[in-house]
């Protein structure tokens, strides 16, 4: 071999080792803890279960009541009489509420009957019984028919490609919302099938509405941050290992999903740059925590100097009495990714945990967590403390910024519930 094509061995191997690391998904979030295995006692649960409480005896005795009234209607008119479902509906609301979950997912279904044959599979009539079905399957841990059911809702609103109204806005973004708690959910098996599918009417959804003239920036607003939130978790789940749990190793959707997490911080950032730009007419407020937004993204990202320079911009536009509440909570540190809506599920009291965890640490001005005291709260291990703690200096944490420039701080008496 001539001279010039020699390689040393060193050379081959470093090529080598680039080539492979190329090819293998980011490692950086792999897997994410805070908001997945802890999460932070400092917003309230996004709903509470059924309390199953009340005078029960006198529910009993209403739901054996209209029960016979239906069965009579029933005999007198027909099954499918269309008068027949806002009774059959209070019926299941009355089991829900004494937490008979089959009882009531029986009487719900049998209201979603009525309504579509007499108004049609695809008629809005029915979004009510859907939205109910979905919370009494969940209350049995039927994770993927709750989702379904929501889902149902999603095909009812056009899967979000027509003109957007305020409900199929709401009832989309509620979809997109429950796929990512289930798949966070310690109580469900975290299929990759369903967050993939969920994940993907989001994409499509903003896609499509981001062709249409008529879509205005609080719309265009919600379903970019909703996909954010779906790309926090993409980054953050090791597929690999949830797989194995799942039994989805050989599914497609995992593999969409290894493959996609090399490009995920670029779109990330471009869903907000674009946001940003969309913005430019928009209140510095709303601007402002746009930037943060940014920022959080890019220092969750390891991006230490650019999360820096958007902080710069967040503290510059909150400026006016608007921006007080968010420079206030730039002051401090914060541990990311810093949005509640990612993990406020995880709060539901029916959640088990194996303790609560105070701890004190410091972040430093890149964001590294140091000297961390963590002690368990009432009865438990130390260990689980220690265990927390490790967790927190391997995360990724927020430094404080202020006068616009990433600061060391210190964050006290912070409250963790470990998830069992």
């Amino acid at each position: 071999m001539p001279e010039n094509h020699r390689q040393c061995p060193g050379t081959w191997f470093s090529l080598v080792s680039l080539l492979v690391f190329m090819a293998l998904p980011a490692q950086a979030h792999l897997p994410e803890y805070f908001g997945r295995k802890y999460v932070l006692v400092a917003a309230e649960p996004s709903h509470t279960a059924i309390a199953c409480k009340g005078d029960r005896q006198a529910m009993r005795a209403e739901a054996s009541r209209l029960q016979e009234e239906l069965e009579n209607a029933v005999l007198n008119s027909g099954a499918y009489n269309p008068g027949l479902a806002d009774p059959m509906g209070e019926l299941g609301k009355l089991y829900s509420a004494l937490c008979n979950h089959p009882a009531s997912l029986d009487a719900y279904r049998k209201a979603l009957q009525i309504v579509r044959v007499n108004d049609g599979l695809m008629t809005p009539a029915q979004i009510p019984y859907l939205k109910a079905l979905a919370d009494s399957y969940q209350a049995i841990g039927d994770f993927e028919s709750a989702q379904q059911s929501l889902r149902s809702v999603f095909r009812i609103h056009d899967m979000g490609q027509g003109e957007l109204s305020e409900a199929a806005l709401t009832d989309s973004l509620a979809y997109f919302a429950r796929a990512r708690a289930i798949f966070i959910d310690p109580r469900s098996r975290g299929e990759m099938n369903l967050f993939f599918e969920a994940f993907k009417d989001n994409e499509h959804m903003l896609e499509a509405q981001l062709e249409r003239e008529d879509l205005n920036y609080a719309a265009r607003e919600s379903l970019a941050l909703s996909h954010l939130r779906n790309l926090y978790l993409l980054l953050g789940t090791d597929f690999v290992l949830m797989s194995g749990i799942s039994g989805d190793a050989t599914s497609p959707a995992v593999d969409f999903m290894q493959r996609s997490q090399m490009l995920t911080y670029g779109k990330g950032r471009k869903l907000l740059e674009d946001l940003l730009e969309s913005a430019v007419s928009q209140p510095d407020a709303i601007r402002a925590m746009l930037y943060f937004r940014l920022g959080n993204w890019q220092q969750w990202n390891a991006k230490w100097g650019q999360a820096c320079d958007s902080y710069a911009m967040a503290w510059e536009l909150s400026a006016g009495e608007d921006g007080v509440a968010l420079r206030e909570q730039m002051s401090l540190p914060a541990e990311l990714p810093e949005d509640p809506e990612l993990w406020r599920s995880l709060l539901d009291p029916e959640i088990a945990v194996k303790a609560v965890i105070a701890a004190d640490f410091r972040v430093s001005a890149r964001g590294d967590i140091s000297r961390v005291d963590a002690t368990v709260e009432e009865d438990g291990s130390s260990g689980l403390a220690a265990r927390v703690g490790r967790w927190l200096r391997d995360s990724h944490s927020r430094p404080a910024i202020i006068d616009g420039a990433c600061v060391e701080g210190e964050l006290t008496r912070r409250r963790y519930r470990l998830l069992d």
